[in-house]
C-alpha cells in the first residue's frame, strides 16, 4: 500500500470519528448537568486522542518517507485504540450507561 494511500483512508477513519464525537456531545446537551459532568470529561478526551491521531497522519502525509512501516505500524496500533474507545463511548452513550 502507497503511503499517500493509508494517510486517505486513516483519514476518512478520522473524520467519521468526529462526526461520531459531535453527535455524542448533541446527544450529551440533552442531558441533565450531574450526567453531563460525566460525559463531557470522556468526550474531551477522545477529542484530543482523535486529534492526536490526525496529526500523526498528517506527519505522515507530509513528510512521505521512504520506510514508513514502523509509523505505520504505531498509527495502526493508534487507530485501534481511539477506534475502539470512541465506539465504547458511543455505545455507552447511546444507551444511557453515563460514565462507564
Amino acid at each position: 500500500m502507497e503511503v499517500k494511500d493509508y494517510c486517505k483512508a486513516m483519514l476518512a477513519e478520522v473524520s467519521a470519528w468526529k462526526e461520531k464525537l459531535e453527535a455524542m456531545k448533541k446527544v450529551a446537551d440533552t442531558y441533565g448537568s450531574a450526567e453531563k459532568e460525566k460525559i463531557l470529561p470522556l468526550i474531551g478526551q477522545l477529542d484530543q486522542e482523535v486529534v492526536a491521531a490526525q496529526m500523526r497522519v498528517d506527519q505522515l502525509n507530509n513528510e512521505c518517507p521512504s520506510d514508513w512501516s514502523p509509523l505505520k505500524n504505531e498509527l495502526d496500533d493508534l487507530f485501534g485504540t481511539v477506534g475502539s474507545s470512541v465506539d465504547r463511548a458511543w455505545k455507552n452513550l447511546e444507551g444511557g450507561n453515563v460514565g462507564g
